[in-house]
């Protein structure tokens, strides 16, 4: 359940992540946590005012920074994930990050609403944006009359303006396009999403990804990281149900079945049985067993063992 005051819409600018941006992000936060309201920062940054507020947006709404009150300012560091990042693969060069970011921004309901719903409450598989729009603000006002308080309804065009920037986040950039616009999104080469139909009003696909271009050390991090959300961190099971259909659950998140989310964790041994899954049916349950390892210990082996890998 996600509470009406812990929604927020619309707040990029209608700026989709550019490619380099989250590189930059980084690197400015290492030399100055208050950079993002640093009179200076368009030029420090080589953006835009709106960009900047976009950029810093984008930082918390991928799970790579959090912002924080010290004294009267107001200011990012970069989270346990964000600095693994920043030290492994700060360029976002390999697919696993890419994943790691959309996973991220894909269960952060508070900075990223739209995109926290779509991957885990929306229920159509194609789509119009009319039907996405509709689909979205009646969510938004479920949640917001659970609350018990008079909020003001969502304005349709913050709405529309998520649908467009979510959108640009997973596609390609199109031909009819301005030049600005054509920019990519690093996420769009997951191929999580294509246009169905085009026309005036076309429509979209949510894919599912091809389970042979992710390491499965994702997913094993994924499930890790719900169950210290769930304030499980200290148990190492979990339902083999509850990873495939609960909110922020990898099958959510990354749109798996249950045939593709057991490929990957039989993958999972095959390529790292040190962190092998143990899946067992007790009483009727399908349970998994993770392994009793932090989750950041799983990213950096990842990035190690690739370093590893690529010097061969």
């Amino acid at each position: 359940m996600i509470w009406g005051s812990l929604m927020s819409f619309a707040k990029h600018e209608s700026f989709h992540i550019r490619d380099g941006w989250l590189r930059k992000g980084m690197e400015a936060l290492q030399r100055d946590p208050g950079i993002f309201l640093n009179p200076e920062a368009p030029t420090i940054l080589g953006l835009g005012k709106n960009m900047v507020r976009a950029l810093r947006f984008w930082m918390v709404a991928t799970g790579l920074a959090e912002e924080f009150r010290q004294g009267r300012r107001t200011l990012q560091q970069l989270t346990p994930f964000g600095r693994i990042v920043y030290e492994h693969d700060r360029y976002l060069e390999e697919e696993a990050t890419l994943w790691l970011v959309h996973y991220h921004l894909a269960s952060n309901p508070r900075a990223a609403s739209t995109w926290y719903w779509f991957f885990n409450h929306f229920d159509r598989a194609t789509f119009s944006k009319a039907e996405f729009v509709e689909a979205l603000a009646m969510w938004a006002r479920e949640n917001a009359d659970r609350t018990g308080a008079r909020r003001p309804q969502v304005a349709r065009r913050s709405l529309e303006r998520d649908f467009e920037c979510l959108v640009r986040t997973y596609l390609p950039g199109g031909r009819d396009r301005s030049p600005e616009e054509t920019i990519e999104c690093p996420l769009a080469n997951l191929e999580l999403l294509q246009v169905e139909t085009g026309g005036r009003d076309p429509t979209y696909r949510l894919l599912q990804p091809d389970v042979e271009r992710m390491d499965p050390l994702v997913v094993l991090y994924a499930m890790k990281d719900w169950l210290d959300r769930a304030g499980r961190g200290d148990q190492p099971e979990l339902n083999f149900a509850e990873a495939l259909r609960e909110p922020r659950g990898v099958g959510r998140v990354f749109n798996l079945g249950a045939s593709s989310l057991s490929a990957l964790l039989v993958r999972l041994q095959e390529l790292y049985p040190q962190f092998r899954v143990r899946r067992q049916h007790t009483a009727g349950l399908d349970l998994l067993e993770l392994p009793l390892v932090a989750k950041e210990a799983v990213l950096r082996h990842y990035y190690e063992a690739r370093k590893v890998y690529l010097v061969w």
